[in-house]
């Protein structure tokens, strides 16, 4: 038998059939593509709330409205999914987008670092409570206790360095400013781990956090800048 003809309906009824697919498709990659942030909403909650040794994948797949499996498509371990929470909430605290800028002072960039972390530590209940289980969870679960040494602490330590290193080129800090604070680097951030900790803890402690942050970036300065 010859071919059928193609007709005008017929076209019409494969262009739609075809745009169709791609908006199914379309709708699918938009879908994979949130499904990581679903993950990291519905597991930031369920450890704030449960904490993280009696967290259940299980809880968290059915606030994000997914599959148990699925978590295990981006997240092999429940360990790797904290972690992701982790780095998810304190990214804004430890200056993880921070890039030096070698036109301005070092000062200036470090002030700013400085208002930022103490802007972002109080920012809200679910960034205290995961620093919170970081806290608690570090010496039982190793992966978790060198999150916070090397990228919690550790990330705010690499981009100090730099800063003192600028400074010093600039002649803005004291020549020797960075010997003075190898192997003893912590002591610059101590005080910002202390009022964080403190948050953390409660207890009802108080501190005026303005006038903390003004001496502790006093000091900072100080340190550096003293010949």
């Amino acid at each position: 038998m010859p071919p059928k003809p193609h007709t005008a309906a017929a076209e019409d009824a494969c262009a739609c059939g075809l745009k169709a697919v791609a908006r199914r498709l379309g709708i699918r990659e938009r879908a994979k593509a949130l499904r990581p942030g679903q993950i990291l909403e519905a597991a930031r909650d369920e450890f704030c709330q449960h904490g993280f040794a009696a967290t259940r994948l299980e809880d968290i797949a059915r606030r994000a409205g997914i599959s148990k499996a699925l978590i295990y498509v981006y997240y092999p371990t429940k360990t790797d999914l904290f972690l992701a929470v982790a780095r998810h909430v304190t990214d804004p605290i430890k200056g993880a987008d921070f890039v030096l800028d070698p036109e301005r002072s070092a000062e200036d960039q470090l002030r700013h670092e400085h208002e930022r972390f103490y802007a972002n530590l109080l920012q809200d209940e679910h960034t205290l409570g995961i620093l919170r289980l970081i806290i608690s969870e570090s010496h039982r679960v190793p992966e978790i206790g060198q999150f916070y040494a090397l990228e919690l602490v550790g990330g705010e330590i690499e981009s100090l360095r730099d800063l003192i290193r600028h400074g010093m080129a600039r002649g803005e800090f004291a020549p020797d400013a960075l010997e003075r604070l190898t192997g003893i680097e912590d002591i610059v951030i101590a005080p910002g781990i202390m009022i964080m900790l403190t948050q953390i803890i409660g207890g009802g402690v108080k501190y005026d956090l303005s006038k903390w942050s003004r001496t502790h970036l006093d000091m900072v300065l100080g340190l550096l800048k003293t010949a």
